[in-house]
């Protein structure tokens, strides 16, 4: 399930937008209706927070198209700020009674999820290339990831990705001996230090 989040103007919304990917909706069936006290629940523990009845409002909940949840909420906050030079960050962010966490460990810990899922994903794709590869002699021999997945998904991957966990596309360069996929990593900028790529190739003497 995905949850929206309309955040009041006492509230940051660059700060949401991180602390969102927190949000786990572990347990609550699609199959059945949630209820408005099951979704203020899940919102007073977000990412660990302790907030009050008081603090969630439910404004809407609707049906997405895929089977899960959108829940447009208001939750009130306090967020402390620091100067740093002529500009302002956001330091902290308030959790519940005396919970302060930092917004750096937040933004960190995402980096790192974002990181692993994505690491995930391209781990999926090389599979399902060598299971292509093993089927067919050779691997898929483009430059384009749409081109890619056509040959791939779904009879070796039940997943058409295209994108990594930052919301850019995914870089295919493959030949028929070799390949290499890569996502442009947390920078968004190919070809930088923070890159994750997998690669393959073909070894003399093997099909």
């Amino acid at each position: 399930m995905k949850i929206k989040f309309m955040i009041s103007r006492r509230s940051l919304l660059v700060a949401a937008m991180v602390l969102a990917p927190l949000i786990m909706l572990a347990g609550v069936s699609a199959a059945r209706k949630i209820s408005v006290r099951e979704v203020r629940e899940l919102l007073q523990h977000l990412g660990g927070a302790d907030f009050s009845t008081e603090q969630v409002q439910i404004r809407r909940i609707s049906s997405g198209l895929t089977g899960d949840v959108i829940v447009e909420a208001q939750i009130e906050t306090a967020w402390r700020l620091v100067q740093d030079g002529e500009h302002w960050r956001i330091a902290e962010v308030r959790l519940g009674d005396r919970h302060w966490e930092s917004m750096e460990l937040i933004a960190e810990a995402v980096r790192r999820e974002k990181i692993r899922r994505t690491g995930a994903i391209l781990g999926e794709m090389s599979r399902a290339l060598t299971d292509y590869q093993r089927e067919h002699a050779r691997f898929v021999a483009t430059d384009r990831i749409s081109e890619l997945l056509d040959s791939i998904s779904p009879r070796y991957l039940s997943t058409p990705y295209r994108l990594d966990l930052w919301g850019n596309q995914l870089d295919y360069k493959g030949g028929v001996d070799h390949y290499q996929l890569r996502s442009a990593g947390p920078d968004g900028k190919f070809g930088s230090a923070d890159d994750l790529l997998t690669e393959g190739r073909l070894t003399s003497g093997k099909g």
